[in-house]
Parts: structure tokens; sequence; C-alpha cells
């Protein structure tokens, strides 16, 4: 199981994927009730919202997106005193959130079975990771805060000491959320489109204002304006060769 997380974890960015091309598949035909697409965007949008709030807090090296297990401090404040996993839960109501969308139950089932599959091996390898760095300091992490789901017990341990310390930085979270956010909204959008075809114009209008401020904040980030662009693009070709 360990092995099989490992592997996962560094896949993990692509295997959305396979949701993607099931949510196109299965997604069945005709307008669902206005109340799907209302919850849908809801779980979307707090799924979202608690991304955000992790990544603006968090430093560099400690919050899950590299492409193998890594940790230069453990974090335990904040929404790490919620769940020891507060980004998977995110995920979580994203895909969640985008099945309502689709208005496809099994779609729906169908992901929450590839999600628990994915995420328990890729808990397990992180666990054994972060178990054997951090050793006793993990140990009592993990007796007072829960793996997934938060507990009311721990609803103090939002506003602890350390997260006073550590203000949210927007511009991070911007920096590192970016691209999820495109993707999704950008799903969704298709999604709602697909049950009104033919009827496309109105909905490829609304993926242009999307993909306007993906480019404007990647241009931000990498700082293209400022003659960068031709050094991130070589970067990029280069990650791509390895």
């Amino acid at each position: 199981m360990h092995s099989f997380g490992r592997f996962l974890f560094r896949w993990r960015s692509f295997t959305p994927l396979s949701i993607i091309v099931a949510a196109v598949l299965l997604h069945s035909p005709g307008r669902a009730s206005f109340a799907w697409l209302i919850a849908g965007l809801a779980l979307c949008l707090l799924g979202q919202a608690l991304r955000a709030w992790v990544l603006g807090l968090v430093p560099d090296g400690t919050s899950g997106q590299n492409e193998k297990l890594m940790a230069a401090s453990l974090n335990t404040s904040g929404p790490y005193a919620l769940t020891r996993n507060p980004l998977y839960l995110g995920n979580l109501g994203i895909t969640l959130g985008l099945c309502l969308i689709a208005h496809d139950q099994l779609l729906l089932t169908l992901v929450v079975a590839l999600f628990w599959l994915q995420y328990r091996a890729i808990i397990a390898a992180e666990e054994e990771f972060l178990r054997a760095r951090f050793g006793a300091d993990y140990d009592a992490w993990c007796a007072r805060v829960p793996r997934f789901w938060p507990r009311p017990k721990n609803k103090n341990n939002f506003f602890s000491p350390p997260l006073a310390s550590a203000p949210w930085d927007w511009r991070r979270a911007l920096k590192k959320e970016h691209n999820p956010a495109a993707s999704w909204i950008a799903i969704a959008i298709v999604l709602v489109a697909l049950d009104h075809w033919p009827v496309w114009r109105p909905y490829a209008a609304a993926l242009a204002p999307v993909l306007v401020l993906w480019l404007a904040v990647k241009a931000w980030k990498h700082r293209w304006l400022q003659g960068n662009f031709i050094a991130d693009f070589r970067r990029r070709l280069r990650e791509t060769a390895r």
C-alpha cells in the first residue's frame, strides 16, 4: 500500500483526468434540477476556499504540492488543527461538487470509489514518511487531530496561537491555486454546456474570461511582462523532458 501510495502521490495531479473523461462520457442527457447545480457549485466553492486557506498559511515545502514526499516542518495549527489532510478534504469537496453538476449517480459512485482508493494509499504513504521524520511529535498530533473528517471538539484549535503568528497570504494562495481553480471552473462550465447542447456559444464565451484571468495570474506569477516569458518557457520544456 505504501509503495502504491508513493506512486499515486507523484502522479496525483493527473489522476483527475480520468474523472473528467468519465464525467463527459457518463453525463446524463438533459437538464438537471437547479438544486443540483447550486449544491455542486457550493461544494466546489467550499472545497476551493479550504484549499486557498491552507495554501495561504503554510510555508513552502510542507503543503503536499510537490512530486515527492517532503516536509521541512510539521504543520499542526490552523486548518491542520482540525484535520490532518485539509487539502485532500478540499479536493473531495470540489470533486463531489463537479459530480453533482454532472447530475449522474453512476459517476458519483465511481468517483467516490476512486477517490477513496487513491487517497487511502496516498495518506498511508504520507503517514509512514511523516512518522519516520517527526516521530513522537507526529504521533502526538495524530492523537489529537483526526485523519480526515474534523471533529467538533477540535474547533477551539481554529484560533490557536500559531495561526495568529502566520497571517493568511492571498498572494501565495493565488499563485498556488490558479491552476486548480481555473480547471474546475472550466469543467463546470463544460458540464452545464452539455446540458444545454446544442446551445453552446454562451458557454464558450463564459470560458473566455476564465482563460484570460488564468493567463493574467500566470503572467504575474512568472513575471512575463518583465521579460521572463522566454526563461519560463524554457524551464517548462526542461521539466517536460525529464
